[in-house]
């Protein structure tokens, strides 16, 4: 037990010695081991009371077993550890390495392999004559004990073995003199060879270390050797001759079996874990390497602060790394990476830029070597002093940016790359780092901070590096790997990590080999020789990309790769230009979303249009979606919802590893969001909005469509090379649909159909119009899926007095479009989808499918089918009224109209703007002098709006308002009548009371364009019009100019033939043109003329409904004045037997008369004259007073009715208003008498023509009444 005791007593004194060289820099750092342990170094601090020094010891050494360090002496004060050598005899120990003048501790005894006693491979000073020195064997060390003689063996094998001597043991007494002189002075050399050696005191390197090192360092070898070897990086300081003895002095420590011994001490609770470490043999240089290995699993603290102290000399040439000068001297000589040669006196020490040589030519090293660099990049990962060429390039960079920052973990590295960057951080230290990051990319585990804050998710994922996956160590693999499963819970910590990591991927192409090997000749030629860094050489290229530069495929595939590593899409911090360019926008716009998930970026593109979107943002922002849009997997949210539907319906079973590019999972996507009919998708809901919201936001540019891209690009070189505006060059493409190849217009034309349902698609509409969707459309806005509804509310409010002008050209652009195929517009597809392939196949064009579909409706009407047997669908039906208005607004959305009348447009239009169907109303007032083609065209279009008025837009733009408010539960086709009645109403709008005169005169100008009228008068229409109606040719004929009321009104007169109730009706209610004459056809007609020469004043008041042309037509018929115009006389004097016949088709004499009517005559049934004569009667009558007005008017009537009966043909006045007759009857009228009797004949006359004809019991009773009142 005691002896085991003395055992660890002594190797913590050698380890004490051995930690308490530090240079002043590294008291900076002296905690982080302890920081990484979260332990005390006690035995740090314990010994740092002096430095350490040489001692000696006295004892017996036992040589035997060379592998059993426990053979122990006991001289009086000091105790021996004693190691034994190969072959060795019994003799006196001597100089030992120690811990120096400590107090109570022994002192370590050690052979060396010089032949003698001394410090572990280290050349004594002086050298003695027979001394030979020793170098690394198979684990063993050969010597002489006493300063016996020493024998130097051939070098066999790589060892030398001494022939040990009877060293100065017990003397005999029986020596002699001469010979007791001789063992004196023989102990005197021994003594001064044996004397503690220290490297500040050695010829060779004292003036060295009395310029380079403090003086609290020198009696410290080892404060020493880092002294020397961290002055400068070249070793230039260094003497050539202190340069070799550093070499040698640092290859006998690493190959010392000692230090085994120590690690086997100090790292004994751990080695319990490790026993591949533990079953090594000791002295052969390969048991600190296989504990460095495995240090992260270490968590002993003196084995970490052990192993580090020994890793510093190790890694500061890579000759005294085990392994490394066999597997790399043949590429060290091929790269040109320095000298293997161990004899070359110019050699430094420090072999740091070596490796850092191979590293920047990893890619291209032998698989042996590649892999020795790589180990040695792990190994050095946790502490950046190890990675010399980094330590002496960075160590003022240090100082000026990681000052505070202790070493440790990966610590100053992760410092250090922060600020790569900055204009003071000097160029070497960057290229170092750069470098340092190259390894990174063919080996994660060279990350430290990485490694460690994600072992947990590596592990638990299965992203560990598997021995038959080479490239499965590459970062690479890792992060899509970590990425592949973010699914899953990733702390914080690893998060944070796989963040900064792939923020390094996207700040510099150079640390990105694909890209630098791929990239190469377009980094040249086109990035300015890669001269930009922090992500903008990397956006050059993705810009090229974008704008379909000539790129290679290698560095296509390039980019594509390293958007996917480091998938950029997921977080904007990712990408640091992208950052630098958008965070004030983010803060002003996306302030309330968080990084992570895309949410950051989703929310820039939807805010691409808004004014706080800046040019650089926007630019940065599109280069990153490029490629973002060719990969399914790179936008997290689509990632996240369409991950099964991907799955079913599009065959992506494999995709998680290996998507197939350019889109194909996205386009699969989107052919199944419309599959299941109107309204209906084929996506889950989570799926379906997203689909949407990609499609919203790659609306924007063409190439964020690779689909379109792919198949456009000839498309796009042909007719849009001068488009280079957002949204552009989707617009050209629209615009050239009809023209474009197969392939695009497919493309194209889904792109625009997906457009109809969703109008954020259509970005530069929403520019335009989003202050009027907030304005008019705030419910449309709040719906999850627009399905079209957003677009045909602007529709509808397109022509509102408030809207913008922008906003509705471009919303007429749309509509323009929509023209082109009906599947543009996403109702009327939704609606007629059925219908269009039952009945229209073949047709795309969508005026020629609404023709098509309207036909089939008008003809379903002629036939009077019932609703349910309708050819087309109700949807559809409603859907094709919505079409007919739209087109009625803006003629150009007529296409047959349109290109039948554009010349007549020209010539008679050509001042009316485009819009609110202004140019429809102006063909409609110069009907007479339109072409006619223009005409019969124009007259198909108003009998359809006859149809149905709520497709006529005028009307119902005009009167909208009145229709609310006096007509809200009237049918489409009573709208008309119903303003009618309400026409001369206070509370009427003016711009309606015009437009339902206007449409009053089309429908009387023609039957056709009236559908009361054929309603009213079905029956007699072919009774008593048969020619009018076999005049008519359907397909080509124009107006008939009244023809038709012209023969009812007739029959209406007549006392031989009798119209049917509701026809009369119809004909005394509208047939009458006395309000206003252009009701009239014929009348207008005719006395165009007249009214030009003699009414002109008159004419300025027709509008409103005054009767004044009428009335002035009729004084002038009374002055003689329409001799000269014989057709227009003939219709004056039409109308003036028409108000003969019945009062209220003469509406002024009526109105003047109306309250006389109520009391006089309101027994008397209206129709054949009967209020009229009950009037006249009245105005006779001498006991009856009339009011003035009602007086007045009949007077004059009577007087051009009399006039008329002179000028007018005999046929044209009946019997009874014939001059003789007139007069005869005003005498007979004049005496009370015979006026009485007059009027019971007339009343007796008219009741036996009413029993006659009518059976209403009522109705006779009514008669009846009326005779017994006269009487």
């Amino acid at each position: 037990m005691a002896s085991m005791l003395r055992v660890v007593l002594a190797t913590c004194v050698f380890f004490a010695g051995f930690m308490s060289g530090r240079t002043l820099e590294d008291n900076r750092d002296e905690t982080y081991v302890r920081q990484d342990t979260n332990e005390q170094d006690v035995v740090l601090n314990r010994n740092r009371r002096a430095p350490p020094d040489y001692g000696n010891a006295g004892g017996q050494q036992q040589f035997g077993n060379p592998n059993v360090p426990n053979a122990l002496n006991a001289n009086a004060n000091f105790g021996a550890n004693a190691w034994q050598g190969q072959g060795g005899q019994q003799g006196q120990g001597g100089q030992g390495f120690g811990a120096g003048p400590l107090k109570n501790v022994n002192q370590n005894v050690l052979n060396n392999n010089q032949g003698q006693m001394g410090n572990p491979g280290m050349p004594q000073r002086p050298m003695l004559p027979n001394q030979a020195q020793g170098n690394m064997g198979n684990g063993n060390f050969g010597g002489m004990n006493g300063g016996g003689q020493q024998q130097q063996q051939q070098q066999q094998q790589p060892q030398f073995q001494g022939q040990g001597g009877d060293g100065g043991g017990m003397m005999k007494p029986m020596m002699g003199k001469q010979m007791a002189k001789d063992m004196r002075q023989r102990k005197q050399q021994i003594a001064q060879a044996l004397r503690p050696l220290r490297i500040a005191d050695t010829d060779i390197c004292r003036d060295d270390v009395m310029t380079l090192c403090g003086k609290n360092a020198r009696g410290n070898n080892f404060a020493v050797l880092d002294c020397l070897q961290n002055a400068r990086q070249d070793n230039s300081d260094i003497s050539v001759g202190c340069n070799h003895f550093l070499w040698e002095y640092k290859l006998n420590l690493t190959r010392d079996a000692r230090f085994d011994s120590a690690a086997f001490e100090v790292c004994k609770e751990d080695l319990i874990k490790f026993s591949d470490c533990k079953a090594l043999d000791k002295g052969q240089g390969v048991v600190l390497p296989c504990l460095y290995e495995v240090m992260e699993n270490v968590t002993n603290t003196q084995c970490r602060q052990y192993l580090n102290r020994m890793k510093a000399i190790t890694f500061s040439d890579y000759r005294l790394i085990q392994g490394f000068y066999e597997e790399c001297k043949d590429d060290i000589q091929s790269k040109k990476c320095g000298s293997v040669q161990d004899t070359d006196d110019d050699m430094p020490h420090n072999q740091g830029e070596t490796i850092h040589c191979l590293e920047k030519k990893v890619k291209d090293l032998g698989d042996s070597c590649k892999k020795q660099i790589l180990r040695v990049a792990e190994l050095s990962a946790n502490d950046y002093h190890l990675d010399r060429a980094l330590y002496f390039a960075c160590k003022d960079d240090r100082e000026r940016f990681c000052e505070k920052q202790q070493a440790g973990s990966g610590r100053v590295y992760k410092c250090l790359l922060k600020h790569k960057f900055q204009e003071d951080m000097s160029d070497d230290c960057k290229e170092k780092l750069t470098t340092r990051q190259q390894v990174i990319a063919e080996d994660y585990k060279a990350n430290y901070a990485l490694q460690k804050k994600c072992k947990e998710e590596i592990r638990k994922n299965n992203c560990r590096p598997q021995a038959n996956h080479k490239k499965e160590a590459r970062l690479s693999y890792l992060l899509v790997c970590l990425e592949a499963a973010k699914e899953k819970r990733i702390s914080g910590e690893c998060d944070a990590e796989l963040i900064d990591t792939r923020r390094s991927l996207m700040s510099d192409y150079l640390i990105n080999p694909e890209v630098v090997f791929g990239c190469r000749q377009e980094i040249n030629d086109l990035c300015e020789g890669g001269l930009q860094r922090e992500g903008r050489t990397l956006h050059c290229l993705m810009e090229h990309a974008k704008e379909n530069k000539k790129l290679g495929a290698s560095c296509i595939k390039a980019l594509e790769e390293l958007v996917k590593e480091t998938d950029a899409g997921d977080d904007y911090r990712i990408d640091p230009a992208l950052q630098r360019a958008c965070e004030e926008v983010r803060q002003a716009v996306c302030s309330e979303e968080q990084g992570g998930d895309g949410k950051v970026l989703s929310c820039l593109m939807e805010h691409i249009y808004d004014p706080k979107m800046t040019r650089l943002c926007e630019t940065e922002l599109l280069q990153l979606q490029y490629f973002v849009s060719r990969d399914f997997r790179l936008d997290p949210l689509l990632y996240k919802n369409c991950e099964a539907d991907a799955a079913s319906l599009c065959n992506a079973q494999d995709w998680e590893m290996d998507d197939p590019g350019n889109g194909i999972v996205f386009a699969c996507l989107h052919r199944n969001l419309h599959t299941d009919g109107p309204g209906k998708s084929g996506l889950s809901p989570g799926c379906q909005a997203q689909v949407h919201r990609v499609l919203r936001q790659r609306a924007l540019a063409v190439h964020l469509n690779p689909q379109v891209e792919m198949q456009c690009r000839q498309d796009l070189g042909e007719f849009c090379t001068d488009k280079s505006k957002k949204g552009e060059e989707m617009l050209c493409l629209q615009d050239h649909f009809k023209d474009l190849t197969k392939g695009c217009q497919n493309v194209v034309g889904n792109f625009t159909a997906e457009e109809s349902e969703d109008i954020r698609m259509n970005r530069i509409l929403m520019q335009a119009c989003s202050p009027m969707l907030k304005k008019f459309c705030k419910t449309e806005l709040k719906l999850t899926m627009d399905e079209g509804q957003a677009l045909q509310c602007l529709i509808d409010h397109k022509d509102d007095d408030d809207m913008d002008k922008k906003c509705a050209a471009g919303v007429e652009h749309f509509q323009l479009l929509q023209l082109k195929d009906y599947r543009f517009n996403f109702k009327f597809k939704e609606a007629c989808r059925k219908d269009v392939l039952a009945n229209c196949k073949g047709k795309k064009d969508k005026s020629a499918i609404v023709e098509c579909l309207s036909s089939l409706v008008r003809d379903d009407i002629l036939k009077n089918t019932a609703d349910q047997e309708h050819t087309i669908s109700e949807e559809c039906r409603k859907q094709l009224k919505v079409e007919f208005l739209e087109r009625s607004e803006n003629i150009k959305l007529d296409p047959e109209l349109f290109h039948g009348c554009e010349n007549d447009i020209t010539n008679v239009c050509s001042k009316v703007n485009a819009g609110n169907a202004r140019v429809l109303e102006c063909l409609r007032e110069h009907k007479e002098e339109l072409s006619d083609p223009c005409h019969r065209k124009l007259f198909n279009r108003e009998k359809q709006q006859a149809k149905n008025p709520d497709t006529d837009f005028a009307f119902m733009h005009a009167c909208k308002p009145m229709i609310k408010q006096f007509c809200t539960n009237f049918s489409p086709d009573q709208l008309l009548k119903c303003l009618r009645a309400h026409k001369n109403e206070p509370a009427m709008d003016p711009k309606c009371k015009s437009m339902i005169t206007k449409r009053q005169i089309e429908k009387n100008s023609d039957f056709r364009l009236n559908m009361e009228m054929q309603k009213s008068c079905r029956r007699d229409m072919p009774k008593f019009c048969k020619n009018v109606l076999d005049s008519t040719d359907v397909k080509d004929s124009t107006e008939l100019e009244g023809m038709m009321m012209a023969c009812l009104k007739k029959q209406f007169l007549s006392r031989d033939k009798k119209l049917s109730p509701d026809c009369e009706s119809y004909v005394r209610e509208v047939g009458g043109g006395a309000m206003d004459y252009r009701m009239d056809p014929a009348l207008k007609k005719a006395c165009r003329p007249v009214v030009m020469k003699f009414c002109k004043e008159a004419l300025t008041e027709a509008n409103d409904d005054t009767g004044s042309v009428e009335e002035c037509l009729k004084a002038q018929l009374e002055k003689d004045n329409l001799k000269m115009y014989p057709k227009c006389q003939t219709e004056v004097i039409r109308i003036l037997q028409e108000s003969r016949a019945d009062v209220q088709v003469d509406p002024l004499l009526h109105k003047a008369c109306a309250l006389d009517i109520k009391h006089y005559c309101a027994s008397i049934p209206q129709g054949e004259g009967r209020h009229m004569s009950c009037l006249l009667e009245a105005l006779e009558d001498r006991t009856i007073k009339l009011r003035s007005d009602c007086t007045r008017m009949l007077v004059s009537r009577k007087e051009m009715w009399e006039f008329a009966a002179k000028v007018a043909p005999p046929e044209t006045f009946n019997d009874v208003l014939a001059p003789t007759s007139t007069v005869s009857l005003q005498k007979l009228l004049s005496t009370s008498i015979f006026s009485r009797l007059w009027y019971t004949v007339l009343w007796w006359h008219v009741l036996l023509q009413s029993n006659k004809e009518s059976s209403s019991t009522s109705e006779k009773q009514a008669h009846q009444v009326s005779i017994y009142h006269v009487y």
